[in-house]
């Protein structure tokens, strides 16, 4: 667990995810959460439960399996509500569209010890359900604060970052050291460049950015790709 940054006095942690290293962030709140990209991690159901949360907000910057996987984990015990944009709605309920189909693909050649552990993590039928959709933009409130969704087509139809104060969270659109991946299925290059990277490139320089994988940055810091 990594607590380096705040918003507003509320506290921002973020949690790895084994083998695939994306990272989920978890924002705490008047015994609310606010979750980002959720995966299975028992280190942050014991935060929540240490915290006493009683509701949950999930937020999925898109619907690729390693950013869905921890849904229905913390579903099981908290009443959390999902959102997330249209496209990732509709590719979250299919295992073949969000990935979790494919994802084992990504060990072959690795060693027997890593091909056991990603057979024990991964679910190739996940699916999960987003509650509340929107299709180009949204605004929420959580933490007294307004939290803007964005759709960011590119990496996927169902990408979307997400702006709070001076804070981006950027999911796969924006990762630093790394030119956004537009190869997967479902991915627009052209999308990317006639919207995402518009938008991002609007964002203040100063603007801290938390991304799906890797570490945090500021704006001023990252190359777009």
């Amino acid at each position: 667990m990594i607590c380096q940054y705040s918003i507003k006095g509320n506290p921002v942690y973020k949690f790895i995810m084994p083998l695939i290293k994306s990272n989920m962030y978890v924002i705490l709140s008047d015994r609310q959460a606010l979750i980002i990209d959720p995966n299975v991690n028992e280190e942050a159901m014991n935060l929540l439960e240490g915290y006493n949360v009683e509701k949950i907000v999930i937020i999925l910057t898109h619907e690729h399996y390693d950013h869905i996987s921890g849904v229905n984990y913390f579903r099981s015990k908290w009443n959390c509500t999902v959102y997330g944009n249209k496209c990732c709605k509709e590719r979250c309920e299919k295992p073949e569209k969000n990935l979790a189909a494919y994802f084992m693909a990504l060990f072959i050649g690795r060693s027997e010890e890593e091909r056991q552990q990603a057979a024990e993590l991964f679910q190739d039928h996940y699916h999960c359900m987003v509650d509340r959709i929107f299709e180009r933009k949204m605004e929420l409130e959580f933490g007294q604060m307004k939290w803007e969704l964005v759709s960011t087509p590119g990496h996927s139809s169902g990408s979307i970052c997400i702006l709070v104060g001076n804070a981006l969270f950027s999911g796969d659109s924006l990762v630093q050291g790394a030119k956004v991946i537009t190869r997967m299925p479902d991915g627009d290059r052209n999308a990317y460049r006639m919207i995402t990277r518009p938008f991002l490139e609007s964002l203040p320089q100063n603007t801290i950015v938390f991304p799906g994988h890797g570490q945090e940055s500021v704006m001023s810091e990252l190359e777009l790709g």
